[in-house]
């Protein structure tokens, strides 16, 4: 609609200030880039991002791609998001089944399940993440049994030194490789380092405290009838949960449960404090240092974790409208 001259003299000293504020910002940016490559060249110091091709000449504890001390440092830049990506899947599918559990155990019947679902909210949510991961790498890890009496089920090893899962080779054939203990070492399968464990449960219990309320919310949110209906038609208990009221709730739940899971992936930067071959610990402290490359490495930081955090806002809109196709919406 075209706009009336009282309401564009009403509300120009408002564009005028915002051109001016705008202006102000762009001014400063060009004048902090321009000190920024005047320091660089009076120092002699490179720039760009051509060190990525050079060699990195380090190892990776954990790499779910083949990655040697041969490698690029592109390379160890995908390394290091691979394993960031890892334990922020891990951390929100367990974080979120967990909360789950504990949303619907807050709205239980029975005290006791209602009780300790309260009191597992409560207590967790309000310990530090930092601490809770702590607790987890430096106390409870401590505890597993060395390598020669590990903890084992069926192909699965636990020690302190990791849990190590069955392996499947890319062949024909299709075949899996199996952990087992030779000497002092595990040999064969798939390692989860002891870092990547204690910080993917200190994550997902600290996460899932603050959506079991989200989902809790959601659950609250469906008509009490809907119950009603179901048991009318023989649905009841964990049948009725899934069918009729977790359904509904989700639609409500995911746009601020979104918020969440970006949150936790953005947490997952702790795991520098416990030497986890994340973005942080590989991008921002390895190659930072070797390198020298400061402004790049910290740039590739904050477009790593920027990419992550889009990527889950994406999934969880995909998720959301495709719960409202199915409504009709």
């Amino acid at each position: 609609m075209k706009m009336s001259r009282a309401v564009l003299l009403e509300r120009l000293p408002g564009y005028v200030g915002q051109a001016l504020l705008l202006a102000l910002v762009a001014w400063l940016a060009w004048r902090g880039l321009a000190n920024f490559l005047g320091n660089v060249r009076a120092r002699g110091v490179s720039t760009g991002f051509g060190f990525l091709q050079a060699e990195a000449g380090f190892e990776i504890a954990q790499s779910l791609i083949a990655f040697g001390p041969g490698s690029s440092y592109r390379d160890a830049v995908v390394v290091a998001t691979l394993n960031t990506l890892l334990v922020v899947a891990l951390a929100s599918v367990l974080g979120t089944v967990v909360a789950l559990c504990t949303a619907f155990g807050r709205l239980a019947g029975h005290p006791l399940i209602r009780g300790a679902s309260t009191v597992y909210v409560e207590v967790f949510r309000n310990i530090p993440l930092l601490l809770q991961i702590f607790f987890w790498y430096f106390s409870a890890m401590a505890l597993l049994p060395s390598v020669g009496d590990s903890l084992q089920w069926g192909d699965i090893l636990l020690n302190n030194r990791g849990l190590f899962l069955p392996r499947m080779h890319l062949t024909p054939t299709f075949g899996l490789e199996a952990p087992h203990v030779e000497g002092f070492n595990v040999v064969g399968g798939f390692a989860l380092l002891p870092e990547l464990v204690a910080l993917t449960l200190g994550l997902s219990i600290y996460n899932s405290t603050f959506l079991a309320e989200i989902f809790r919310a959601g659950i609250l949110s469906v008509p009490r009838g809907q119950s009603e209906a179901a048991a009318t038609v023989g649905l009841s208990g964990w049948r009725e949960a899934l069918l009729i009221t977790l359904p509904q709730a989700l639609r409500v739940a995911l746009p601020p449960a979104a918020g969440q899971y970006q949150t936790l992936a953005k947490a997952s930067s702790l795991a520098a404090a416990i030497g986890y071959p994340d973005i942080m610990q590989i991008v921002g402290g390895t190659v930072l240092s070797q390198t020298s490359q400061a402004l790049e490495a910290m740039a590739l930081v904050v477009l790593l974790y920027a990419a992550i955090n889009l990527l889950i806002a994406l999934a969880v809109n995909l998720a959301n409208r495709r719960l409202l196709a199915h409504e009709g919406r």
